[in-house]
């Protein structure tokens, strides 16, 4: 009995024919793979200091945003200064305000800085920070301004908020009169 190979079997087990990559090709494959990943790291690394950068930004003008709606709505409602209590004209400032509340009660409104925090407290009770969590203050300066008519607090406030290699820092001002 003599057994007889299959033409296919033959072909199966054939070492003249080369199938496969060749080491030229797996180098340039790796090569290409290589320059993929360093550009999609690249990205990803512009993508995240960006969002960063954005966030010590937000930070910054939330904590200006909130700190200005703040102090002008309670300097608006203000019937005056108390000029002995307040630190005018040198940092870090401190105003006190003095009014009535809608019932007519006397109310004392502070504003002043604590560790970078700028704080409200009303009628010695404090009330929180007006400033984000991420966001310090290192600059108040409130200055008084007044003519025979009028009298009003203008505002300077340096914000800062960030890591070092991310950091931001923006001055900004604003003036409020006493009704």
């Amino acid at each position: 009995m003599t057994i007889k190979m299959s033409e296919n079997f033959k072909k199966g087990f054939s070492l003249s024919k080369v199938e496969g990559f060749s080491l030229v090709e797996m180098l340039i494959y790796i090569a290409i793979l290589i320059l993929m990943l360093a550009v999609i790291m690249n990205v990803t690394v512009s993508v995240v200091r960006s969002g960063r950068i954005i966030k010590a930004l937000r930070n910054v003008e939330n904590s200006a945003l909130i700190s200005f709606e703040r102090i002008t709505r309670e300097t608006r409602q203000a019937q005056s200064i108390n000029l002995f209590s307040s630190v005018l004209d040198a940092n870090p400032g401190r105003l006190v305000l003095v009014g009535t509340d809608a019932l007519g009660n006397p109310r004392t409104v502070d504003f002043y800085l604590s560790s970078g925090v700028l704080m409200l407290s009303e009628n010695g009770v404090d009330v929180g920070a007006l400033t984000q969590p991420d966001a310090e203050v290192s600059s108040l300066v409130f200055h008084r301004f007044f003519s025979p008519n009028s009298e009003g607090i203008r505002t300077e406030i340096t914000i800062e908020s960030g890591t070092s290699t991310h950091y931001r820092s923006n001055n900004f001002y604003f003036s409020a009169i006493l009704r």
